[in-house]
């Protein structure tokens, strides 16, 4: 509650959590709320749960799939799903940060949805923390400006009506 009131206030928030936990799965940060997650590290499962190890067991020898190659998709599916809290609707913005270098490699990369790589340009990967700052204030800067009706036909809006 006091977080949507200092952004309704203009005021801005910090909202932190943890993958995995309630609040990344189950809520919101559309428009104004949600403006940038950061997610530092790779959201791997607690490996030692028997309920992981059974699934992990029966995975690798029914379907024969590598128990290093199941955790990788589920922290990747998991990641998105984190990341996703921002962008609710095609009208949404915000700032995706991926702050591990695991995210660079092929075999972690290659397991994010379409729609995250799609927007992975080569030019903001890997930037150092300057850099990032400064890109980071000109997209919000860019994005922040109303579009005019023109501007949205196409994305936005279907047609003008």
């Amino acid at each position: 509650d006091n977080y949507r009131r200092a952004c309704d206030q203009g005021r801005g928030a910090v909202f932190l959590c943890v993958a995995r936990g309630k609040v990344a799965e189950g809520i919101d940060f559309d428009q104004h709320y949600g403006r940038c997650v950061l997610m530092i590290g790779v959201p791997f499962q607690y490996t030692e749960s028997r309920v992981l190890r059974a699934r992990l067991e029966y995975m690798r020898e029914v379907n024969q799939i590598r128990e290093s190659d199941y955790l990788s998709f589920d922290a990747m599916r998991q990641a998105a799903q984190c990341i996703g809290r921002v962008i609710r609707s095609k009208a949404d913005y915000g700032i995706m940060v991926l702050a591990d270098k695991r995210y660079v490699r092929a075999d972690k990369k290659n397991k994010l949805p379409p729609w995250i790589l799609s927007l992975l340009e080569d030019r903001l990967v890997d930037l150092d923390t300057e850099m990032a700052i400064t890109t980071a204030k000109q997209f919000l800067k860019e994005l922040a400006q109303p579009l005019s009706k023109l501007a949205q036909i196409g994305t936005a809006l279907l047609t003008e009506q």
